[in-house]
């Protein structure tokens, strides 16, 4: 399988994506007294979203169809990440974007 820059999710969505990670972890870490993050690291969660739709050749928004192709994805996150220290733990971040980017395709249907 061949690598990917971007993918039509990525492609589609990603700067309105980035301004809604920007909004939602400002006032999260508003409310709770702490900075701001940097647009670096927005920019860091809001393109790992997206790792699956560039390392499978899997539709991404099928991954985001229910708790069972949640489940599936993390399954496939995990193995593709098999040779990091700990695989399970990065696969509960990059799973925890993919939940993120699903808030803001379901808050934001028109």
């Amino acid at each position: 399988m061949s690598r990917k820059v971007g993918g039509k999710y990525r492609n589609q969505y990603y700067d309105e994506f980035f301004d809604y990670l920007r909004k939602r972890t400002d006032e999260e870490r508003g409310k709770v007294g702490k900075e701001p993050y940097s647009d670096l690291t927005i920019k860091t969660y809001a393109t790992d979203t997206f790792y699956l739709e560039k390392h499978d050749d899997r539709d991404f928004g099928d991954w985001l169809k229910n708790d069972k192709s949640m489940d599936e994805a993390y399954k496939c996150l995990v193995k593709n990440l098999y040779t990091r220290k700990n695989p399970e733990k990065d696969a509960i971040y990059y799973l925890n974007c993919m939940k993120m980017f699903d808030d803001f395709l379901k808050n934001n249907q028109k």
